[in-house]
C-alpha cells in the first residue's frame, strides 16, 4: 500500500514537472500549479486515478505559500508603505469591494455556487485563491480558470493601454515618468548579501533559518486550530511576517521548493476534475465576458482617481490599478517607463490585504 502511494504521487509530481516545463515556456502565469493542473487532469479524464496522499502533501504545500507570502513583509516593505499608506489603502479598499461586487454578479448571471463565484472573482493570486477554494468546499477548477483569465485580461490589456497612454502623454510634451514617492532600493534584499545570510555562513544549524521554521509551523498550525479558512496558509502567513519584521531579513524560500509546493496545489485540484466540472466551464463564456468587462472598467476607473490623487504619472497608476500578479506588473512597469517599485508596493498591499481580510468576510457570508 506504501509502496503504492510513493509510486502514484512520484509520477504525479514527475508529471506535474513536465507540465510546469511546458507552461513556462509558453510564459502562462503560475506554470507551475496550472501546468501540473492541466496534464494530471487530462490524465484523470483519461480514466488513470494514481493514488495521492492529497491532505498531508497540500498541508506541508500551503505552509511553505504561506511562508513565501509572510516574506514578502519585512521593516523595508512597512517603511516604504508608510510613504504610499493613502493610496495603498484606495487600491486595496477599492479590490476588496470589486471583488465582492464582482462575486454576486457572477453567481446571479451563473449557475456557479455562491461560494465558487466569489472566490473566482477575487483580485488575489491564483494559488491562494485554489487555497482558499480547498477551505470552503468550492470547485477549484474553476476558481483557477476564472482567476487565470482575470490574469490573462490584465497582463494583455493594460501594458497596451499603458503604452498608448504614455506615449500620448509623450506627444504632449509630458513627462512619461517621473521621480516617484519611494526609494529606489530593493523590497527584498538579495539573500546573498543581506543580514540572515551573513548569520547563516559557517553555522551548521543558521538560527535564522530555524526561526523561520518554528514561525511558519507555529502560525500555520495555530491558523489551522482557530479554524481560520485556510487557516494553515495565513497563520504561516502572519507567523513569518511578524518574525520577518522584528527580526530582520529572514532566509528566502527556496524557489524550486515554492514551485513543488504549487505543483501540489495543482495535483490536488486535478483530483477533483469532474465531467460535471468541465460541462460547466462550457456554459461560462458570457459570465467571464461580463467580468472582464466590470474588472477591466473598474481599473480604469481606479486608475484616474489614483492619478489625480497623486500625481503620479498614467503608466503607474494604470499598473498600481490592474489585479494580476505582483512579478509580472513589476517588470510591465519598467517596460512601459513606469514606476516599478510603486506598483510592487500596492500590489503587495492589495494582496495581502485580501489575504488578511477576505477569509473573515466570506466566512461570514458562506458558511453556515
Amino acid at each position: 500500500m506504501h509502496a503504492g502511494w510513493l509510486y502514484g504521487t512520484f509520477l504525479l509530481f514527475l508529471l506535474g514537472t513536465l507540465g510546469w516545463k511546458l507552461f513556462d515556456r509558453f510564459h502562462v502565469p503560475a506554470p507551475d500549479m496550472l501546468g501540473a493542473l492541466l496534464v494530471v487532469s487530462v490524465l484523470s479524464i483519461l480514466g488513470y486515478d494514481l493514488p495521492f496522499p492529497s491532505n498531508p502533501i497540500t498541508l506541508v504545500s500551503k505552509l511553505i505559500l504561506g511562508c513565501y507570502l509572510g516574506l514578502m513583509v519585512d521593516r523595508t516593505t512597512l517603511r516604504q508603505l508608510k510613504k504610499v499608506v493613502i493610496p495603498a489603502g484606495i487600491v486595496s479598499s477599492w479590490m476588496l469591494i470589486l471583488s465582492l461586487v464582482s462575486g454576486y454578479i457572477l453567481y446571479r448571471v451563473s449557475h456557479l455556487s455562491i461560494e465558487t463565484a466569489f472566490l473566482g472573482s477575487t483580485a488575489g493570486g491564483i494559488a491562494e485563491m485554489a487555497i482558499l477554494g480547498f477551505a470552503f468546499h468550492a470547485d477549484t477548477v474553476t476558481i483557477t480558470v476564472l482567476q487565470l483569465f482575470r490574469v490573462l485580461l490584465f497582463l494583455v490589456a493594460m501594458p497596451i493601454v499603458a503604452r498608448w497612454k504614455v506615449g500620448k502623454a509623450s506627444e504632449k510634451g509630458g513627462t512619461a515618468h517621473k521621480e516617484g514617492p519611494l526609494d529606489t532600493i530593493p523590497l527584498h534584499p538579495d539573500p546573498e548579501t543581506d543580514r540572515a545570510g551573513n548569520h547563516c555562513r559557517g553555522n551548521p544549524i543558521c538560527f535564522s533559518t530555524v526561526l523561520l521554521l518554528l514561525a511558519t509551523l507555529s502560525g500555520g498550525f495555530l491558523g489551522k486550530y482557530l479554524g481560520i479558512p485556510a487557516g494553515d496558509m495565513l497563520g504561516a502567513m502572519f507567523g513569518v511576517g511578524i518574525a520577518n519584521t522584528l527580526y530582520g531579513s529572514l532566509p528566502p524560500v527556496p524557489p524550486l521548493l515554492r514551485s513543488y509546493a504549487r505543483i501540489a496545489i495543482g495535483i490536488a485540484m486535478a483530483q477533483q476534475l469532474t465531467p460535471e466540472t468541465l460541462e460547466r466551464l462550457s456554459t461560462l463564456i458570457l459570465p467571464i465576458a461580463l467580468l472582464g468587462a466590470l474588472m477591466v472598467a473598474s481599473g480604469l476607473l481606479l486608475s484616474r482617481f489614483i492619478q489625480r490623487l497623486t500625481g503620479w504619472d498614467t503608466g503607474t497608476c494604470l499598473l498600481v490599478s490592474s489585479p494580476a500578479g505582483i512579478t509580472q506588473m513589476s517588470i510591465i512597469a519598467e517596460e512601459v517607463g513606469a514606476d516599478p517599485l510603486v506598483v510592487s508596493v500596492l500590489h503587495t498591499a492589495r494582496l495581502l490585504s485580501i489575504l488578511t481580510i477576505l477569509p473573515f468576510v466570506f466566512k461570514l457570508i458562506l458558511l453556515p
